[in-house]
């Protein structure tokens, strides 16, 4: 058992310290965006995706906390979809265009190794944030009005409960509770 503790932590940790790989990646990104006009056009419009795919990553975050909003689940976890493709395929193209532009073997096994990396990494944080922030949601109807119920299950399960403000919102906080649809007298 012991084993294979030690075993997931390091895979872990593999998946986290692949994560600096970014960096370089999209330096060689951005130079073959530069130095290599044939790739120019499929690298820019993949660049501007991954760009935009972090504006409304850290968007909703920062809509979050300063507009005093509260969003809905998929409001949050779509954008974290949309990064980890939009990473996954820029990576993998960066990789390519990278290992027809140097002619050394070993550069391109290099390359490739990162790349493969790089993914995995996407994928590992992706799913820690994806963890972290989802919560499952369900609609019904309490005293006549409608309500959300939201799940949280990082450890516990709770149950929080907002009144219904449309698809995009939640409405104000009506209580939580232990127990689905225990929805506490409204205070």
């Amino acid at each position: 058992m012991a084993l294979m503790y030690l075993l997931l932590y390091l895979f872990l940790l593999l998946g986290i310290c692949s994560a600096f790989l970014w960096l370089p990646a999209l330096g060689v990104g951005i130079g073959l965006l530069v130095f290599r006009p044939s790739c120019r056009r499929k690298l820019g419009v993949l660049f501007g995706l991954w760009g935009l795919s972090m504006v409304l990553l850290l968007g909703t975050a920062w809509a979050e906390s300063n507009v005093s909003v509260r969003l809905r689940n998929w409001v949050y976890t779509v954008p974290v979809y949309f990064w980890g493709a939009v990473s996954i395929v820029l990576l993998i193209a960066v990789a390519w265009y990278a290992v027809q532009h140097f002619s050394a073997k070993w550069i391109g096994c290099l390359v490739k190794i990162g790349c493969a990396l790089s993914v995995f990494a996407v994928f590992l944080v992706g799913f820690f944030y994806l963890v972290l922030i989802t919560r499952t949601e369900e609609v019904g109807t309490w005293q006549g009005q409608q309500v959300v119920m939201q799940k949280s299950s990082f450890r516990d399960a709770t149950y929080s409960y907002y009144r219904y403000n449309g698809p995009f919102l939640l409405g104000e906080s009506l209580g939580w509770s232990e127990i689905p649809w225990d929805i506490p007298e409204y205070r």
